[in-house]
């Protein structure tokens, strides 16, 4: 090995020796820094609920045929689909307020009731389900009665909202705020803890329930409108907060 050879491993070797001394004194003083705390806090979760008489009613109207011939089976349950609509349209019902949900063709095999074989004879069930919106709950039981009248031998789903619902999630937003705020007051003054500001919030809305109380909003009537409860709309909210103390 000829001097200058020498000369370039020793350089290598007080560059190693360097970058050795560089890196622990970069470890110790990771290792001496001190951790920063993070800042204490009380998370609070409140709950508030508002109430609304609804004011939109939803219900699904079928009507369901059998026969032996498939095609005649829907040709009859079209005819009388057709005389629902018309009857639905003369009731007041706007036609975008009407949606069909469901149209199917499907064999029903008959069995013997003593031996459980089946029979020769085989029916088609043709179904055809039409979703009504009623914008004034008070025309529901003229609605349903009307419909039975018209040939809907299918009738469920019976469901009401409220078209305003964000007044009813603000109002039930306000209660949970306040709820919250008072369940964090308690919460510091029991453990000695002063509130500060308000770090991060949070909501969680709940669908809409149709809460019943007992209000007969359409009377059973004569000419025979079905009577009908509306109730009230529950909305449900919850709120979190997380505040710092000191």
């Amino acid at each position: 090995m000829n001097s200058r050879q020498i000369r370039t491993l020793a350089g290598v070797a007080v560059i190693a020796v360097a970058l050795m001394a560089v890196s622990a004194c970069s470890g110790a003083a990771s290792a001496q820094a001190p951790a920063t705390p993070g800042p204490r806090t009380i998370a609070v979760t409140g709950t508030g609920s508002a109430y609304g008489a609804p004011d939109i009613a939803h219900v699904q109207l079928g009507v369901q045929t059998r026969g032996a011939d498939p095609g005649q089976a829907v040709n009859d349950n079209n005819a009388r689909m057709e005389a629902l609509i018309a009857a639905i349209q003369g009731m007041g019902i706007a036609e975008q307020d009407m949606q069909t949900t469901n149209f199917s063709v499907y064999v029903q095999q008959d069995y013997d009731p003593q031996t459980g074989r089946p029979l020769e004879n085989t029916n088609y069930v043709v179904d055809n389900t039409l979703n009504v919106t009623v914008r004034d709950p008070d025309l529901l039981g003229d609605v349903l009665s009307g419909a039975v009248d018209a040939g809907a031998n299918s009738i469920h789903g019976v469901s009401f909202s409220v078209e305003d619902v964000a007044a009813l999630q603000a109002e039930a937003r306000a209660k949970a705020v306040a709820d919250a705020r008072a369940r964090a007051e308690q919460l510091a003054q029991s453990t000695g803890v002063t509130l500060d500001t308000v770090m991060t919030v949070s909501e969680n809305v709940y669908a809409d329930q149709p809460i019943v109380f007992g209000r007969d909003m359409a009377q059973a009537a004569v000419g025979g409108a079905v009577p009908v409860q509306t109730g009230q709309v529950q909305v449900n909210l919850q709120v979190t907060l997380v505040y710092t103390i000191k």
